[in-house]
């Protein structure tokens, strides 16, 4: 160790937090702080190794009630990291919510909303009661929690309030600007008779359209002062129909007459006649049109300007999917016991992957007996099975029985291996008695001589 850098020195220290018996890795940290001395150089080897750690050990973290959520626990581990987030951030799938974790002060922060779409929060809820409940029965003292590898849905951004230029109403002017012109009032229409409810065979008032217009001449010919004089009247409109009539009829012939050069000429006069059409020039400011709630055309072009450049500048998130997502079961049941010198510390870890139809799963046991000497068992045990289909009973109640099933029998047969231990395992690691094949007398362990034994074996 003296020929090893500090850097050297603390990876080998920070390689150690991986070995921690269960619930004794603070004690771990302390000691090895003890060896190196150093904080500001081993801290930063000790926070990677310590997350690694909690990572694999299942780490519980315990959440304060807020926002309407009660207190609960949930489990660390990389199935429950969040879908490609960088930073340190875990699911609490109970609460649809994630956070961020410190692995030095196991201090819980910002919190944030995460959903998953309804198909795949639907079968890990399902999991998740069914495993709840197995927990409860068998696990006192451990937490279960069931993770999916699906993103999280994207939340909608909240819509941006409308710029004060776009809103710009009657007697909204900017500060600072003359009151625009009522262009309602300036082209209102005038020709439109109002409807006269219950107002029988009464003729409606005339409009100002059509007030001011002069009589005509017509009254003088319907209203005579006396017969002769009206039918002198009568004969002299029939002269001048009969005389009308003939000249028309004499037009008509001469047209004939003429031809088609008679009717070029007169499309050339009829051209000449029609006057051009004023072009408008772009300098002049179009009169704004008349809508039906009083708000000029320009207003509503600035608006669908504005909104398509806050679409531009703000692009829609796009929502990642992963194919074929996969739950992640896991369970952890800790038992310490420092009164009497042991820790011990259940995991199961169950993946269900519905795309290939199997449940692989490892359950992993440690336990720690340190009375007057150090001893640790780390167990291992691997299984699988087939997905169920669904029948009279879910698929997720079907998976958790399965594996309840099969975490029973692993531990009657951890039961058996430790009572076998007493009798064989550790005799085959170490006599019962010395080669004397007699009990040594410690208080007059300074009599025996090496040679003197020996010789009373052989004989």
């Amino acid at each position: 160790m003296a020929d090893l850098s500090l850097d050297d020195r603390c990876k080998l220290a920070a390689k150690l937090i991986a070995q921690s018996p269960p619930g004794e890795v603070n004690d771990v940290i302390n000691d090895i702080r003890a060896i190196i001395g150093d904080d500001d150089a081993l801290m930063p080897h000790v926070r990677p190794a310590l997350r690694a750690y909690n990572l694999a050990q299942l780490h519980v973290v315990e959440h304060a009630a807020a926002d309407g959520v009660d207190a609960h626990v949930s489990v660390l581990s990389e199935a429950t990291r969040v879908p490609g987030s960088s930073a340190d951030r875990h699911v609490d799938a109970g609460s649809a919510r994630s956070f961020a974790f410190d692995h030095l002060t196991f201090a819980v922060s910002d919190y944030a909303p995460h959903r998953l779409p309804p198909d795949e929060e639907s079968f890990r809820a399902e999991l998740a009661a069914s495993l709840a409940k197995y927990a409860k029965n068998h696990f006192p003292a451990g937490a279960a929690s069931v993770a999916c590898s699906q993103f999280a849905l994207v939340e909608a951004a909240p819509a941006q309030p409308a710029a004060q230029s776009m809103s710009v109403m009657k007697g909204d002017e900017a500060p600072g600007t003359a009151p625009a012109a009522d262009t309602a009032d300036a082209e209102a229409v005038t020709d439109v008779v109002p409807e006269l409810p219950a107002a029988g065979e009464a003729e409606p008032a005339p409009t100002p359209a059509v007030a001011d217009v002069p009589k005509t001449g017509v009254d003088e010919v319907v209203k005579p002062e006396d017969l002769s004089r009206l039918d002198e009247a009568v004969e002299q409109e029939k002269e001048k129909e009969e005389q009308e009539d003939k000249e028309q009829a004499g037009e008509k012939e001469k047209v004939e007459k003429e031809g088609e050069g008679a009717v070029e000429s007169n499309d050339a006069k009829e051209t000449e006649v029609l006057a051009p059409e004023p072009v408008v020039e772009e300098s002049e400011a179009p009169v704004p049109a008349v809508q039906e709630s009083g708000t000029p055309s320009r207003v509503v072009e600035d608006s669908e300007a504005s909104a398509s450049a806050i679409e531009e500048s703000e692009p829609a998130a796009k929502q990642e999917r992963v194919d074929n997502p996969v739950y992640t079961l896991e369970i952890v049941g800790n038992k310490y016991n420092p009164n009497n010198f042991w820790t011990g510390r259940w995991r199961t870890r169950w993946v269900v992957d519905p795309a290939k139809r199997v449940v692989d799963g490892t359950i992993t046991v440690d336990v720690h007996y340190y009375e007057q000497g150090n001893v640790q068992l780390a167990s291992r045990h691997a299984a699988s099975f087939p997905l169920p289909v669904a029948g009279g009973q879910s698929v997720a109640s079907q998976v958790v029985s399965t594996i309840a099933r099969i975490e029973t029998a692993y531990q009657h047969e951890l039961n058996k291996v430790y009572g076998d231990l007493g009798d064989k395992a550790f005799r085959t690691l170490r006599r019962a008695l010395p080669v004397t094949r007699q009990k040594v007398d410690w208080d007059k362990v300074g009599g025996y001589t090496l040679g003197a034994d020996l010789s009373k074996a052989r004989t």
